[in-house]
């Protein structure tokens, strides 16, 4: 298994990461996505799919990027340390972690990542699954905590009142912005655009922006990836493959004259 994350190094390198959600967790549609030159794709195994807890889950998935050239980007349902030392030993190396409300879950969630962590040991354990190329990588610590990434999910009134300690968290990848959860929290569901999440969203932004964070977020039409991308987004979301199957297919079946 080739153990670098391009992921993380094209966001570090202040680039954009571009990316795309296969809701079918098909293998097939991940290669296919980094054919097409995606920089990541998305897995949500907070809301759907199989068991993260089933480590055979991720070899089809892991190879098949590796295959296209892309990665996969794995929302967690939590940030139980156990579970994250078992998807990273299976070969995932990008995490996001939910629902958070303080700095203090963060921490423990990105101490199970580092064999060092802060200049002192960390709470990764030794394996030999496929991340050690089953067992057979002499350089398997020091090219695990160089590579993986892992990031939080800021969607809770919790977590933005804690927005400055979170950023503060040493070997955080990455913030990404949830407005639709959000929206719940502050009393105003699926209304994204309401004033109140909007000036949310923008202090978590301009806290991100001065602890120098990167920030993702989802945005599928072109002009909201560039309004994304002015705004200094670094990672960004564009649709997924349901979404594109519904939209093309619709719109064909519908230019069919029909008697």
């Amino acid at each position: 298994m080739d153990q670098r994350n391009a992921f993380r190094r094209t966001v570090e390198s202040g680039e954009v990461a571009f990316g795309a959600r296969a809701s079918t967790f098909s293998p097939t549609v991940i290669e296919v996505f980094g054919e097409l030159g995606f920089d990541f794709v998305w897995l949500d195994f907070e809301h759907m799919g199989p068991s993260p807890y089933d480590s055979r889950v991720f070899e089809d998935l892991t190879r098949a990027a590796e295959a296209g050239g892309t990665e996969l980007f794995v929302r967690l349902p939590s940030g139980d340390p156990s579970l994250i030392r078992k998807v990273l030993d299976a070969g995932v190396r990008t995490l996001l972690i939910p629902r958070v409300d303080t700095a203090e879950e963060i921490r423990e969630a990105v101490e199970a990542t580092r064999f060092v962590y802060d200049g002192e040991p960390g709470e990764r354990g030794m394996a030999s699954g496929r991340a050690r190329n089953w067992g057979s990588s002499d350089a398997y610590v020091r090219t695990e905590d160089e590579e993986v990434c892992i990031g939080v999910m800021v969607e809770k009134t919790g977590a933005v009142e804690a927005i400055d300690e979170i950023l503060s968290v040493p070997e955080l990848g990455f913030v990404f912005v949830g407005p639709s959860d959000l929206s719940v929290q502050l009393g105003h569901p699926t209304d994204k655009t309401h004033p109140e999440v909007l000036d949310t969203i923008e202090g978590i932004e301009a806290a991100c922006r001065s602890a120098g964070v990167p920030m993702g977020k989802i945005a599928n039409e072109p002009a909201a990836i560039e309004d994304a991308m002015q705004a200094g987004y670094r990672i960004v979301r564009m649709g997924g493959d349901l979404a594109s199957i519904r939209t093309t297919l619709r719109e064909r079946l519908a230019a069919v004259e029909r008697e």
